[in-house]
């Protein structure tokens, strides 16, 4: 049996079926499994890659399966989403390892004959992998092909043409670089280059380095407080506002803190930082990772955006 493919299925299952959030419900299935770091990679890219293109993946399902979809198991569903994943987007997976790993957890999370139904169906997918026919109707066809929304597809074709929504769609569906940001109140950019291997300065941030595998659960530089992991684009957001010290911000939707903190990093942690989300198990969140990157300029509270706080005009 394969961990990190186990791993994986019990974390799709809590997102689809239990509400979970994808990055939450991955860190706690990854924490509690007694995997190597080299399956954790593997766990977290076929969950993401999953949910990402989950779409195509329950349409494929439909093209070959001689079962509606509503009478296969949730288990055996996700069990298919992965195995086709595998076969179709990863390289460097082996086909028959795909499809014996499936056909593993298939015996696991459901009985001999879903296992039987789980290998035809994934060795038929790959006879007729150069096969695979999309609907005729254009939305709906690039809808699939990229597994965007058909909404999200149609606005962005009327919006900037075909061509660049095609593309634009395409570069979502991009594996992310793993980008950090430094927490200059601890550290300099120069002296974390130092102690990762492999890890570069980012093209567009001073504060930003792109580190490729990095494993941030196990990282020294993380429990310390050294780094934190942001988007390059999110961090964008916080350059632009410019923040000095002494000033007051109210950061809504703030959950789970990247640009509160970040925003206290340019503030030199001098100021006030009003960090709200709707969802009170989220606030946690913001409050942890302020206390790891030493940060205590940063009030967490509840707050719905849509509904005006008097409390804080004029401040």
């Amino acid at each position: 049996m394969s961990n990190a493919r186990e791993t994986a299925l019990l974390t799709l299952y809590k997102i689809q079926y239990e509400g979970a959030y994808s990055n939450l419900a991955l860190k706690n299935q990854l924490a509690s499994a007694d995997i190597s770091s080299k399956d954790s990679g593997l766990a977290s890219a076929l969950v993401y890659g999953v949910v990402q293109r989950k779409n195509t993946l329950l349409y494929i399902i439909s093209q070959f399966s001689s079962l509606k979809l509503k009478r296969l198991s949730g288990y055996i569903t996700l069990i298919l989403e992965l195995g086709i994943y595998q076969i179709l987007y990863m390289d460097r997976i082996p086909e028959s390892a795909a499809v014996n790993e499936s056909v593993k957890l298939a015996r696991r999370y459901g009985h001999v004959r879903s296992a039987g139904f789980v290998n035809a169906l994934l060795r038929n997918v790959i006879r007729n992998r150069d096969n695979i026919r999309l609907p005729d109707e254009n939305i709906k066809r690039i809808s699939l092909k990229y597994s965007f929304p058909e909404w999200t597809a149609k606005k962005w074709i009327d919006e900037f043409g075909e061509d660049f929504a095609c593309r634009l769609m395409e570069a979502l569906n991009e594996t992310p670089k793993m980008s950090l940001r430094v927490n200059t109140l601890k550290t300099t950019r120069e002296k974390l280059l130092e102690g990762l291997p492999g890890a570069r300065q980012s093209e567009y941030l001073d504060c930003a380095v792109i580190c490729p595998g990095f494993d941030i659960e196990k990282s020294r530089e993380y429990k310390q407080g050294l780094i934190t992991v942001q988007d390059e684009a999110a961090m964008l957001a916080s350059v632009v506002l410019d923040p000095a010290e002494g000033d007051t911000v109210i950061d809504m939707c703030a959950a789970p803190g990247g640009k509160s903190t970040h925003m206290a990093q340019m503030m030199n942690n001098k100021g006030k930082i009003f960090s709200f989300d709707i969802h009170e198990h989220k606030i946690s969140l913001i409050e942890g990772n302020a206390k790891r990157l030493g940060i205590d300029i940063i009030s967490a509270k509840k707050s719905d955006a849509l509904v005006l706080n008097e409390e804080y005009i004029g401040i």
